[in-house]
Formats: C-alpha cells, structure tokens, sequence
C-alpha cells in the first residue's frame, strides 16, 4: 500500500468519525433517533433526551482517536522496520482498548439511568431502544486495519495473507459487498427522521444516511443476539447448507451444477412417493424416505453427467433446461388427478383433495421431528443428541492412529452408543418461549451436518475424492494417470444431484414450509439451489466455508422481514448483497493477482521462505561474531 493511499484512508476515517453517529441512546420505533455525535447531536425528527443523562466524554474519545490516526499515519511515513510493525501493533491494540472501554461505557450510562429511573417509580425504563452507532464501530474496523498493517510490515507477512487467500478473498468481498449495499440504501433512501424536515443542514443529512445504513445492518444481524433469531437462522441455512454443497461438489470436480433446483423438486417428489405410499415399519420408513430424496436428486444430477460423458453436452445448458422438466413432473404429479390421453382417462392418487396443487400428507414414520423435540422432548432436556455428538469427536479424534474407514465405522458406533445412553440418562425441566416453541427448525439441520462431514471426508480424505479433484484441477493429467473421466463426470453430478435432493428433508419431511403440514406442495421453495451458487463461491469449497456462509445469509434472510416492517425495505436487498459477493469473489476481491492465482501465490511463498532464510543466516551469523569476540 503506497503512502498516499494509507494518508487519503486516514482521512476518510477521521471525517466520518466527524460526522457519523456514534452512538444512539433514544430511537422511535419508525426508527428515528437522537444521534449523538462528538461535535454535537444530529436530531432532525427531535426526539428528546431524559433529563440528567449526559454523554459529555464523547469529544475526549473523539481526541484519542484524532492521536492515533494521525500516530499511524506519522508512523506509516517512516522507513519499514520491525520496530514499526511493532508500534502498528501496539497502535491496534489501543484503538481496540478505546473501543471496548467506549462501548462498555456508553452501556453503562443507559443502563445506569434505566435502573435509576425504576428505582426512582418509573413504570418502564425510559431507554430501551438504545444502540452504538457508525462513529464507534469505525473505531474497532481502523484498529483491525492497524493490525493487518502491522502484519503485512513484518517478514512474511504479505505470504501469510496469500497462506490464508480462501478466507481473504470472501471476506474482502463481503466487506465491498456491504459498503456497496449501503450507498445503495444511503442514495435511493432518505435519512431516517429527516421526512417533513425543511432546511436540514449538510452535516444532518449526512449524519442521518449514514445512520439509516447503520441501522439497516444492524436490523439484517439483529437475529444473532436472541434465541429465536437464531433458531429462525438456522432453519434458513438448513437448505442453503445442503444446496452449497451440492454445487460445490460439482465445482470440485469441474463441472458446473446449475440444475440444483430441478434436483431438490425431483427428490422431494422421490420422497413424497415414499413417505405417502411405502408401507414400511417407521424405524425404517424415515431412513429409506431419506435415501429416496438423495436418490432422487442424484439420478436427476446423473443425466446431464451422462450426457457430457457421452456426447460432450454442456452440463450447464442440460441442468437449466431439466429444471424446468423438473417442474412440470411435479406439475403433472400435484395439478390434477385425471389426464386425459388419446380419448383414454388415467387417474393419478398422488394429488390430495382439493384445489390446491400439494400431495397427500406423509406417513408418521416418514416425518422429520422438530429439534425442539430432539434437544426437549415433552419440556424435558435430553442428553442423547450432546453425549452422541461428543462421542462420535472423541472416538474420532482419539482414535488417530487407525485409517479412516475404521475411525469412521468406531465414530459412527460411538455416537450410536451414546444416542442410546443419553436417552436413558435423567434430564431437567425446560421451559421454552413461546417464539421459540413456533419455529420450524427441523432435523435436517443434523443432516445437513452430517453431509458436510461427508464432503470432507469423501473429497479431501478418500483415494475417490483425489481423483475427482484430480479431475476437475487437470483432467488430462487425472487421465494420463489412469483415471476413468467419464465415469467420474457422472459419478460427481450424482453426488452433487444427491446432495440437493437432500433440501427436499427439509421442506417436505420437515415440514419447513406451508404451515408445517408433512406434504409436497407445488409452490416448494426451489430457488436456494440458484442460492447455493453464492454460498459455494463465498464458502470457496470448504466444508467450514459453506457452513459459515449458510450462517451468514440465514442470518440475513431472518433479519429481513425485520428490515421491511421497521423501515419499509424490502428485503431483496439480500438477493443484492448476495448479487455483488457472487460479482467480487469472481474478480478476486479486487485483490492482487496472487491472491487469485496459485502460481503467483506460490512464488510469494517462495519469496517469503527465502527472506525468512535470509533474516535465519544473518541472526546466526550475528550470534557467531559475538561469541568470537
């Protein structure tokens, strides 16, 4: 980063520390508030403060942030040494501490007067829509730039970043993914408590935009700091997990899985078949439902795996042409019980009485349980589904020394174990909340996990992963090596197809969508497979990845019905967000090309081992001269 650059990011920072809220002690429920800032408060819809609350200390914490962005940039302008990445560290540090002890303070203060106030005979607190604003939290974001700073100035430290590209490049692109969001917001929104105000000063309306972007963020991440937010969030990423792995996989194998939608609706028809129709006994009904949806999904994925196989088709052209095949079976399955053919009647049984294009409801066996049912059973806490898991980590983790199959086939016996044992083990009364109670998070979510475990096991710990990856890194040379590509295209677009036609456990075995009835319905939720697309680039293939992705953007599908009843936003602002990260991570964050590619990246390393080297030789040389002497 050159020095002008880092003097114009200085003080970009300093002038939005100037004019941003920092934080917001009163705000109304259409969300205008009474902004405080350094210099003054931003109050344009005139919301009044309670007597006797003072936040006076603010203009001192704005001094210290003054100090120690103009410390850095005296330092950065200074000749590179160790001793500088040492300072920037140290600098980082302090703007950490004065973000913590500015945060805890501002809390402090509201809640100091809330419980002086009910002590006093108030009926309620008087403040409690009360948040930190944009002004602090640019404080905690230039810390961590410091860090970084001090990182990149020491040996290696532009080979550390390149080390750990497959989690820079995402963030950095969720990051400008985020900024371009919220000038989005800023331009087509006015500031919030500004409707109806005459003559509203620059820094005001200012002020009140970059409030309003806040606040937007603040509402998408609110289901994180309560329970049903994030119960609410899990039950979103539940299909987002399933669908991201399913095109991952593809991508890991080099073919691109564009038809994760028609899969999800042909193996939600394969479980429906299943779960409606199979007389078997429960025990085994709900597994075979499952294995149905798998099944189904993968068959639908084998096609256009056949067809490049065979006669070198475009799997993206077939898997977006069979969606809508996908569709119409299930159409022709749900709209109607009679056709029609050649002056000929056949009746169908898979459409349910009435109007409604939907199926007959599953079996009981055939039903995925509630996880409140799974963790609660009958308000009562169970010890079967965490004893079970912390079996199946220490057998895994404890059993090192034996090959893969094996340490899977004892985690596999050890979680069944202590399923079985946690079930018999006395639990405790639980009470849960009402907004608890209502959610629909399902056992898939435990599916879903499981298939994540599986995409790492079978990709990057089986001799048939390698070769698939193999395949879709060079496969010429996979095939010089004496690896079937034909058979492997196939097998990869099974897998992925297979993986999908998982989300319909979610929907229809979960009973996820429609009001919680066990059925297909024609209106299934199918486009998270063209959502799977953004959770596979930003999870960048990784099992852990994908995992947090899905988190994320469960975290801010939640958050938007929030966003839409508070400020009358829509909620595809999520589509948006998601739109511009699938846009940076393709042109690599707008990062340096050795972040992008694995050529560059490893000649950084190389460069990189080769100071370390060089810094090793003259510390030894150093110490030798001194001993001589």
């Amino acid at each position: 980063m050159s020095r002008w650059l880092f003097l114009a990011i200085n003080l970009v920072v300093l002038a939005l520390m100037a004019l941003s809220p920092w934080a917001v002690p009163a705000r109304d429920f259409d969300g205008s508030g009474h902004l405080l800032n350094p210099l003054g408060p931003i109050n344009p819809a005139g919301i009044a403060l309670p007597d006797g609350l003072s936040f006076g200390w603010l203009g001192f914490v704005l001094a210290l942030w003054v100090l120690i962005v103009v410390a850095a940039t005296v330092l950065y302008f200074m000749p590179a040494t160790p001793q500088r990445a040492r300072l920037f560290y140290i600098l980082g540090g302090v703007g950490l501490g004065v973000f913590l002890i500015e945060a805890v303070w501002f809390y402090q203060t509201v809640n100091a007067f809330n419980s002086a106030a009910v002590a006093a005979g108030a009926s309620r607190p008087p403040l409690r829509r009360f948040s930190l604003g944009l002004g602090m939290y640019l404080g905690l974001f230039y810390s961590v730039f410091l860090l970084i700073v001090a990182r990149m100035g020491q040996p290696g430290g532009r080979a550390f970043f390149v080390r750990y590209r497959g989690a820079v490049v995402p963030v950095v692109s969720l990051l400008l993914a985020i900024v371009i969001g919220g000038l989005i917001v800023g331009i087509l929104r006015p500031g919030i408590g500004t409707q109806g105000v005459e003559n509203l000063s620059l820094r005001d309306n200012i002020g009140t935009k970059l409030d309003l972007v806040t606040y937007v963020y603040q509402i998408l991440l609110s289901p994180l700091i309560n329970l049903p937010g994030i119960v609410s969030s899990l039950t979103f990423a539940t299909p987002l997990i399933l669908a991201g792995l399913a095109v991952a996989f593809g991508f890991a194998a080099g073919v691109f899985n564009i038809g994760a939608s028609g899969q999800i609706t042909i193996g939600a028809v394969f479980a429906m078949l299943v779960g409606v129709y199979l007389p078997l006994p429960g025990w085994l009904l709900l597994p075979t439902a499952i294995l149905a949806a798998a099944v189904g999904g993968g068959l639908w994925g084998a096609i256009p795996g056949w067809l490049k196989a065979r006669f070198g088709a475009s799997e993206v052209i077939n898997t977006i042409m069979l969606n809508y095949v996908a569709a119409s079976v299930m159409l022709f399955l749900l709209a109607s019980n009679t056709y029609s053919f050649f002056g000929n009647t056949i009746t169908l049984p898979f459409k349910a009485e009435g109007l409604e294009a939907r199926s007959n409801l599953l079996q009981e066996g055939a039903r995925l349980p509630y996880m409140k049912d799974v963790v609660v059973p009958g308000g009562e806490f169970s010890w079967a589904l965490p004893l079970a898991a912390v079996a199946a980590v220490v057998a895994y983790y404890g059993l090192r020394r034996l090959e893969l199959g094996r340490r899977l086939l004892f985690s596999g016996g050890a979680l069944l174990l202590g399923w079985l044992v946690g079930g018999f083990l006395p639990g405790f009364p639980v009470q849960l909340s009402s907004s608890v109670a209502s959610l629909n998070l399902n056992a898939a979510f435990l599916i879903a996990l499981l298939a994540c475990l599986f995409y790492n096991f079978y990709l990057f710990r089986s001799s048939g992963g390698y070769e698939l990856r193999a395949t879709g890194l060079a496969p010429k040379a996979a095939e010089y090596a004496g690896v079937n590509l034909n058979r492997k295209v196939v097998m990869a677009m099974f897998i992925s197809g297979a993986l999908a036609g998982l989300v319909a456990t979610h929907y229809v075995m979960g009973a996820a969508a429609n009001q919680g009835e066990y059925r297909l319905y024609q209106s299934i939720t199918v486009s998270v497979g063209f959502d799977g697309i953004a959770v596979a680039l930003m999870g960048q293939g990784q099992p852990v990845g994908i995992l947090l992705a899905s988190l994320l953007f469960g975290v801010l599908l939640a958050g938007g019905p929030s966003l839409n009843q508070q400020l009358g936003i829509s909620p595809q602002l999520i589509q948006v967000l998601q739109g511009m990260i699938i846009l940076f991570i393709a042109v690599g964050g707008l990062l340096p090309r050795y972040f992008t590619d694995p050529l560059r990246a490893a000649q950084v390393e190389t460069e990189a081992r080769a100071e370390r080297e060089a810094l090793e030789a003259k510390a030894a040389g150093g110490g030798a001269r001194g001993a001589g002497s």
